[in-house]
């Protein structure tokens, strides 16, 4: 008898974490938080492909110099 009550409480403390979950996941999903990373993760990676580009025009022009530069 004592299993099968561990067995309905296991059930319902797994039932209330899944309830928990949709909850949270609701609340992020609604905040458009992700959305906004993604959009930031774009931003970065834009800037990063510009700064590559600035450094090697920069390259190009100062390769009669030979200068380290330090950022």
């Amino acid at each position: 008898m004592e299993f099968i009550w561990a067995l309905v409480i296991s059930l319902i403390c797994l039932i209330f974490v899944l309830i928990f979950a949709a909850i949270v996941r609701y609340a992020i999903d609604s905040s458009k938080t992700s959305q906004k990373l993604d959009v930031l993760i774009k931003e970065v990676h834009y800037l990063k492909t510009e700064i590559k580009k600035l450094q090697h025009h920069k390259q190009q022009d100062g390769s009669k110099h030979i200068i380290d530069e330090k950022v």
